[in-house]
């Protein structure tokens, strides 16, 4: 084994490129304070952001040894052999399985840091999605061996990192926003995926398509003619089987990658009000708890003891807390990158009646039967009431008319926000 690493790290390129890639995922890692950490489905997501470079370099490289491999003075070397595919096969794989076995240490520390123990998504999801991603890396790399088989080294490196980038686009969904199978889709996610769990046929199908044609790629056949190279007979089969199944792949599959899974919060500390996080936010525990609980502290303090609810309830991407009593919670980007969770955030999150469906995600206003003038004075002004109750000063202004609130009023419009009673007409 050290005999062939010696010769593969002395004749190849691609052994090296783990170097830079081992950059990149550490990069990655390290970027927005790591917001990802705790969750296992986005910390692995998050990871494959990282392929959108990793994927077309990888490409140029191993385009770059299957060019050399094929040059004149070379070529008869690997087409004299049993079995000439042999030689790219183990080019590729020197090249990509260095970069995967990095790509799948940095995603386990990732998930080891985040100390996640029970991923709402389920270990086997997580181990799916990342199998997916180490696939990729794989299909990128024989990609560019089938490319670089049929051109010079410079002009291989280039054919093989800039077709691999203009695929990422067009088979990534990164154009548009329809929900279709794309072979490339592998998350990159920059918020919380609470609430949501992989679709297992539609990661299946990723894993069937990227090793099937992965394989016909890195095995495609060469002959050379007066000088020049070009696909064998089978090689032209296998590029037309590969071509085909990327072509017919949106009809075969699912078209989500995720699916809802709208389960509420099971992590509760604290009395009147209950105060439930997510199992997999519980590192957030001290930094939530207590500025909710002191915030409705402060409530009972001022005579606003109807605002206090029995409950207050994380809200994930799917799961809307609502009910009489029940107040939402979510959590800001700046509790995940800064660890700070600022007063008005909290309490734009604890008035905001996200569960109606008028404020619901894809809903035009222009349709909705709601007087937007009266619904926003109502909201800031139960808003600014809160603001007044925490002893805490806007500073900047308010973009709707208002007027604080006493306890009798506030408690009539946290009803009538609850039962989405919105502007006060019903």
């Amino acid at each position: 084994m050290r005999t062939k690493l010696g010769y593969a790290v002395h004749t190849l390129i691609g052994p090296w490129l783990v170097l830079p890639a081992i950059v990149l995922d550490v990069v990655t890692f390290l970027q927005r304070g790591m917001p990802w950490r705790g969750e296992g489905m986005w910390t692995a997501d998050w990871f494959a952001v990282a392929l959108f470079v990793l994927g077309p370099v990888s490409a140029g490289v191993a385009a770059v040894d299957a060019a050399r491999l094929t040059r004149p003075g070379n070529i008869h070397l690997v087409l004299s052999v049993p079995r000439p595919e042999r030689v790219y096969l183990r080019a590729a794989l020197w090249c990509a399985a260095p970069v995967a076995a990095a790509h799948m240490a940095t995603i386990a520390v990732a998930l080891l840091v985040g100390q996640v123990r029970q991923p709402s998504a389920g270990w086997w999801a997580i181990i799916a999605s990342v199998s997916v991603q180490v696939l990729a890396i794989f299909w990128y790399v024989a990609l560019g061996s089938a490319l670089g088989r049929f051109a010079s080294p410079l002009v291989a490196g280039l054919l093989g990192a800039t077709s691999s980038f203009v695929l990422n686009y067009t088979l990534s969904n990164a154009f548009d926003s329809d929900q279709q199978f794309r072979l490339l889709k592998f998350g990159g996610a920059t918020i919380t995926l609470l609430g949501r769990t992989y679709n297992a046929a539609y990661l299946g199908g990723q894993a069937i398509l990227l090793f099937t044609t992965a394989l016909l790629l890195v095995t495609l056949r060469v002959r050379s003619r007066s000088g020049m190279r070009m696909p064998s007979a089978a090689g032209w089969a296998a590029a037309c089987a590969a071509v085909g199944l990327l072509a017919f792949a949106p009809a075969l599959f699912p078209n989500n990658r995720q699916v809802d899974v709208p389960v509420p919060p099971d992590v509760c500390t604290g009395d009147a009000p209950q105060i439930c996080l997510f199992d997999e936010h519980r590192r957030y525990t001290d930094l939530v708890v207590p500025q909710v609980q002191q915030l409705m502290d402060k409530a009972k303090h001022k005579g606003y003891q109807a605002l206090v609810p029995q409950r207050v309830l994380e809200q994930s991407r799917t799961y809307l807390p609502s009910g009489p009593a029940v107040q939402r919670l979510w959590l800001p980007a700046e509790v995940y990158e800064q660890g700070q969770l600022p007063l008005e955030l909290l309490v734009e999150s604890l008035v905001s009646p996200w569960h109606c469906k008028e404020l619901g995600p894809g809903v035009d206003p222009m349709t909705v039967d709601l007087d937007w003038q009266a619904y926003h004075s109502r909201y800031f002004s139960l808003f600014m009431t809160w603001m007044q109750i925490a002893d805490h000063r806007l500073d900047r202004p308010v973009p709707a008319e208002f007027r604080v609130l006493n306890p009798a009023e506030a408690q009539v419009m946290v009803e009538d926000f609850q039962r989405c009673e919105l502007d006060g007409r019903s």
